[in-house]
């Protein structure tokens, strides 16, 4: 998530990419034994006819979270993973009979080339960094010194030829290298204050290389500067240039687009992305099969966003494509990302749509929260919709504690760790939100 709502990174504000590659022929998923069931709840009619629509069924949301996490696995931005992950889903939702195309877009992109920091004393570590844009190329080895916030006062004396180790937070990323820079230090390692690891932006280039942590990887390294001399060696390497991605758009047909349902399907490069965003994906498709199913589809349509990792560029391309594919603009958008894990749901947006969601989630007896900003800065796709006028909600398994999701932006964000329940709850959720708001017209 973007960067993620609650931990600015699921989000728009995740590491770019280098290109994956090709990965070998994407088998069909096999669906699995339907796993406990969701909430209790009755099929939800069909606006239009009255009949009862097909229920959502989360052995086959698994089924694609595993196809898209296991079959094809990682999926950055620009790879050819992510581009076998937009024509799996294509060919899902064309079976359905919707109208779909793929809508490529090209973008810039910062790129990670190698980056790397080894704890070289007391004992040998390598935590996974990404490189802050537009960081400084280069190597650094020295001493690690604990240097706060990055304040002018926190950088301790001799911090001169070191190489200083700051939390993330209160000063802009461009201040706190800044400091560094003027105390004589080497390099920078900026440790997230919230789970995970993060990318970040600078106003100007660096002139010391400068990468993010993980806040476990950060505090780890603060407690060993506690106790014992530490000894780093920090590389960044990136590279720059014109990337390309897709989005998967599914249309009804000879329809448009009155309402959106979506999430985006590529992934951060460290892996699979099971929860992040697989389980979105896969909640989409499956709403997408059900809202089919009677074979009169509604205007609602269906898109995965490619790019969302690297800034939400997915999405802005398609809410920019608007003016020229439909007389008037949607009247609301549901974002689905990362709804395979977590404790209680995240009801994020536009109030009238959370108003909507929240009466709903009150029927089915779940447990949710709802922030009390509209989330623009969210991290996820809601963003580019609401920024441009369009009311949107940003549906999310939240983190209530970090422990929630341990494998966030990580190898280990695998599917066994997704829970096909959770995702069947927030997909009754969603059909019954779109079902009030094509009754409402």
């Amino acid at each position: 998530m973007a960067a993620l709502f609650l931990l600015a990174a699921c989000s728009g504000g995740s590491p770019a990419p280098t290109p994956a590659p090709p990965p070998a022929t994407v088998p069909a998923a096999t669906p699995i034994p339907s796993p406990t069931p969701g909430p209790v709840v009755s099929p939800t009619p069909h606006s239009g006819s009255g009949q009862a629509l097909a229920r959502f069924d989360a052995a086959r949301a698994f089924a694609h979270v595993e196809a898209l996490a296991v079959d094809i696995g990682s999926r950055p931005a620009g790879s050819e993973a992510e581009a076998a992950a937009a024509r799996y889903l294509r060919d899902e939702l064309q079976g359905f009979g919707y109208d779909v195309e793929l809508q490529p877009f090209s973008y810039d992109t910062f790129a990670d080339a190698g980056s790397s920091l080894e704890v070289l004393s007391p004992q040998p570590l390598s935590p996974a960094v990404y490189p802050l844009d537009p960081s400084a190329n280069g190597v650094a080895e020295g001493q690690l010194v604990d240097a706060g916030l990055g304040e002018p006062e926190d950088f301790p004396a001799g911090t001169e030829g070191k190489i200083a180790l700051i939390q993330r937070g209160d000063l802009f990323f461009s201040d706190k290298v800044a400091n560094a820079d003027a105390a004589g230090a080497i390099g920078v390692i900026i440790y997230n204050n919230q789970p995970g690891l993060f990318a970040g932006q600078l106003s100007e280039p660096s002139a010391i290389p400068v990468v993010a942590l993980s806040q476990g990887d950060g505090d780890a390294l603060l407690a060993m500067t506690q106790s014992a001399l530490v000894s780093v060696r920090l590389e960044v390497a990136t590279e720059s240039g014109p990337q390309r991605s897709q989005n998967v758009v599914a249309r009804p047909p000879d329809g448009e687009c009155r309402l959106v349902a979506g999430g985006h399907y590529d992934t951060v490069p460290a892996g699979p992305g099971a929860n992040d965003n697989a389980s979105g994906t896969a909640t989409v498709v499956e709403t997408a099969r059900v809202l089919a199913s009677d074979g009169e589809f509604d205007d609602v349509c269906f898109v995965l966003f490619g790019a969302e990792e690297v800034g939400l560029i997915g999405s802005e391309r398609f809410v920019d494509s608007l003016s020229t594919t439909q007389s008037e603009p949607p009247e609301a958008m549901l974002n689905f990302d990362m709804v395979g894990v977590g404790s209680r749901w995240l009801a994020a947006g536009s109030p009238s749509l959370t108003d909507v969601a929240t009466a709903k989630a009150d029927e089915f007896g779940l447990d949710y929260d709802v922030p009390s900003s509209t989330s623009t800065d969210g991290g996820s796709d809601h963003a580019s919709f609401i920024n441009a006028g369009i009311p949107a909600i940003f549906l999310h398994s939240m983190f209530a504690v970090a422990a929630d999701d341990p494998n966030y932006h990580t190898a280990e964000d695998k599917a066994e760790h997704v829970q096909a329940d959770r995702m069947a709850e927030i997909g009754e959720v969603a059909l019954a939100v779109i079902d009030t708001l094509l009754s409402g017209r």
